[in-house]
């Protein structure tokens, strides 16, 4: 004879854990997700340092036009330690270099390291006028971007 008790025991017993079917779904459904989270943070990521490297390179601009002042005249003595990699702790991420020799009419160029997050983002540059470029695309307006 079956109890009351005993048939609930049994049926919970086949109520517990999931089918295999019901984790497959949900691991397909991370893996879309997935999919397309990673590559729209990557990007994010690119962008930021991207914008880190932009406002570095303002921030030397400043410095060579206060140091230019305070000089008198344009020369390659302006720009001593302000060149070499970015970001100066980390990964270096891009070159900084300098129209040479330095003239009123200089220019900025960050080039992207080779074998980096940044090698495909093409250079940036800016110039006395505060024109910027960034790879073929140049201008005075968000052309960093």
């Amino acid at each position: 004879m079956i109890t009351s008790t005993h048939r609930q025991n049994r049926q919970i017993s086949h109520e517990r854990g999931f089918t295999l079917i019901e984790l497959i779904i949900v691991v397909a459904i991370i893996g879309i997700i997935a999919a397309i989270a990673i590559p729209s943070y990557q990007g994010y990521i690119e962008k930021g340092h991207r914008t880190d490297m932009m406002s570095e390179l303002q921030n030397i601009a400043s410095e060579i036009e206060s140091r230019k002042l305070a000089q008198g005249r344009y020369s390659n003595a302006l720009i001593v330690g302000l060149g070499g990699s970015f970001p100066r702790q980390g990964t270096a991420l891009y070159t900084i270099s300098f129209s040479d020799p330095l003239t009123s009419e200089w220019t900025i160029t960050a080039s992207p390291i080779d074998d980096t997050r940044m090698a495909d983002d093409g250079d940036l540059s800016l110039d006395y006028r505060g024109y910027k470029c960034r790879g073929t695309t140049c201008g005075t307006g968000d052309e960093w971007k």
